[in-house]
């Protein structure tokens, strides 16, 4: 079970990774909500 939330957990920070890259590219982003969203799902705990 341990390992099935280190993977979650995984691609959740590479999804925010790859958010961040976007936002990096697009700073004057119109989307904040998705912003939110993602950091909401980088804590579940």
């Amino acid at each position: 079970m341990c390992m099935s939330y280190t993977d979650v957990a995984q691609v959740a920070n590479a999804a925010r990774n790859y958010e961040i890259l976007h936002e990096r590219d697009d700073e004057d982003t119109e989307r904040p909500d998705k912003r939110q969203r993602s950091g909401d799902r980088h804590q579940p705990t």
